[in-house]
């Protein structure tokens, strides 16, 4: 798991990039693509990422 401040460092690298995938990770070193892009999406939507994180069955039941 990543932490959040980790998580936002990525996205906004992410941003700054280009939203170019393997850019951002090369130069981090992380994440996975599909969480990178994961991410961004929640990002987009709030404009911020939450704290902590949800396991995917979590999502579907809170």
């Amino acid at each position: 798991m990543y932490s959040y401040a980790e998580r936002i460092r990525a996205v906004r690298l992410y941003i700054k990039l280009g939203k170019r995938l393997n850019a951002t990770v090369r130069q981090l070193g992380y994440p996975p693509n599909n969480s990178l892009t994961g991410w961004y999406r929640e990002y987009a939507q709030d404009q911020d990422l939450q704290s902590g994180y949800l396991h995917s069955m979590e999502k579907h039941w809170v």
